[in-house]
Parts: C-alpha cells; structure tokens; sequence
C-alpha cells in the first residue's frame, strides 16, 4: 500500500552511458513509431521525451523495455496491482522549479499540464498519471539521444495523481488562455488542463509505485486538494471580483491569508498603463491629487532608461 509523501521531484541523471543508452532508446522507438495523426498530438521532439520518460521510470522499477508492437495505446505501465500508469512528460532548457518568482518578488507555484482531450477521453483507460520533467540541453539542440557531450539531460519525476482527480480538479483552459511563466507570458495553443506540483502525491524513490494500490486510487479519486492556480493568481482575480462586485474588500484579506501572500502582487498589465488611466482619472478631475498621489506609491511608472 502506498503511504502518501509530500511532493519532492527525484533527479534522474541521464548523462552517462547508462543515461545516453536510454535516450537512444527512445529516439529509436520514435523514428519507429511516431505518431503523425490526431489532434493536437506532440511533436516528434516531444513524443520523445515521453517515451524517454517512461523507458526511465520502467527501467528504475525493474521492467523490461515496452515492446512497441503491443504497447497499449490508453496507459504506458501496468503495475503488479493491476493499476494502470500514463507517464506524463514536458520538456524545457531549465531544470525543474517547484516555485519561480517573478519581478514583484513574490513566488509562483510549479503547475503540469495535460491536453484535455485525453483526460475527458473516457476511452483512454488509465488510472493514474505520473508526471514528469526532463530537463534538455537548449532550445536549439535537444533532439533525442543528444550527444554524449551534453550534460544537461536530467528527467525530473515529481509524483502521481488520478486521472479522475485531474478531471474533478483540474483547471481547463480553452485556446487562447494566457498562463504565467517565470517573467514572462504566453498563450495556450491547444485546450489545456492545469494541475499543480503541490497537489500531486510524492514519491520517496521511483520504485514507491510498485506500492499503488486500486484502494490508493480511490482515496486519491476522492481526495480534496487545494488551488490549482498559483497564489499571485488567486489574489489578482480577487481584485477584479471586487471590481466586479461579486466579492467583498475582505475576501482579498483572506485569500491573502490564506495564500500567504504579502506583498502587491504584479498585474498582468504593464504599471505604465495603470499610471496612464490613473493620470486621465486626475486630469479630468475623477480623482483627486491626493488620491493620484497615494495611487503612485504603489503604481509606479517605470522610465525609458535606454536600450
């Protein structure tokens, strides 16, 4: 039976010839098998890095190589249990970050994303997913297996969860969504699930799967976790309920509270574009100079200092 840890990613070195092996592994298995059909399917860049995050896992947990031939389509891993195992990879140049901050100083919780498609596929007959990070040389050349001069291919194996919890809990987000990442912003290209670090079930050591139980399962599929937005998040959609008149003054108090957040939380806005609304509002005589003055100590424009 599986006794719950809080979520801490293992650090899987693949940059020895142990490590190099897997990630040919994997390469091979993609320029064999890759998948050129389906909507909003990886590329072949990134349907190797899930294949290289399951031939790790299996082999940490002492199973043979998958055999392309009869690999299910709906799950990676049957354990002894009888439980079915999807392992989840995203690829990036940075190593894993359980929290970022951004330039406001405040700290932004580690989210995994899924394509919603497959969660809601009731079809797709997994059980749990493991999620995972690998972390790649760069941008440019990351292509699987790499060379054996790189030192930068570590696989990050943060934990597990349900699929059914994903689908109760998680955050769906459609085409178009903006999310937050680091100092910067960008748009979702497909339909996207998120689903936070800190709401997953640690592991130990990799081998802690052999111990998931179909009772597990089920304590996890009815399991309450917490947000699964990041807190700075949470605060910014408080103030715009305010405005909206939805919630209360005091509801920012304790979603701060709550969330543990202190400090003004950055708006995805540029400050000059407040300060410029804010400077109308006091040209036109809607607010006062007293009230602009108070404004610009928390608002503040920020000067072309150069390129």
């Amino acid at each position: 039976m599986y006794t719950y840890h809080p979520p801490k990613p293992i650090v899987v070195k693949l940059i020895d010839e142990w490590g190099y092996d897997l990630r040919e592994k994997a390469a091979f298995y993609v320029e064999e098998n890759q998948n050129i059909t389906g909507a909003e399917r990886g590329s072949k860049e990134e349907q190797g890095f899930g294949a290289l995050a399951e031939i790790v896992v299996r082999n940490k947990i002492g199973f043979p190589d998958f055999n392309s031939e009869d690999h299910p389509v709906d799950f990676d891993i049957l354990l002894p249990s009888g439980v079915k195992v999807d392992v989840k990879c995203r690829g990036g140049v940075l190593p894993f970050q359980e929290e970022y901050v951004s330039s406001d100083g405040l700290p932004r919780e580690a989210k995994h994303n899924f394509f919603a498609r497959q969660v809601f596929d009731v079809e797709l007959n997994t059980d749990i997913y493991v999620m995972t990070h690998l972390e790649t040389p760069n941008r440019k050349n990351r292509t699987l297996p790499g060379s054996k001069r790189q030192r930068k291919w570590n696989l990050y194996v943060c934990g597990w969860v349900s699929k059914k919890r994903v689908a109760r809990e998680g955050v769906y987000l459609p085409r178009g969504s903006l999310t937050e990442q680091g100092r910067t912003w960008f748009t979702y290209r497909g339909q996207e699930i998120e689903f936070y670090n800190k709401n997953l079930n640690g592991l130990q050591n990799i081998g802690d799967l052999l111990s998931i139980e179909r009772h597990d399962v089920e304590v996890d599929e009815a399991h309450v976790g917490d947000l699964n937005i990041t807190s700075v998040d949470a605060v910014r959609i408080a103030y715009d309920l305010v405005g909206r008149g939805i919630i209360h003054e005091r509801h920012i108090d304790f979603i701060k509270s709550q969330v543990k957040i202190n400090g003004n939380v950055k708006p995805i806005l540029s400050y000059n574009q407040y300060y410029h609304l804010l400077k109308w509002l006091n040209e036109i005589g809607q607010i006062s100079e007293q009230e602009f003055s108070n404004a610009k100590e928390t608002i503040r424009e920020e000067q072309f200092s150069g390129i």
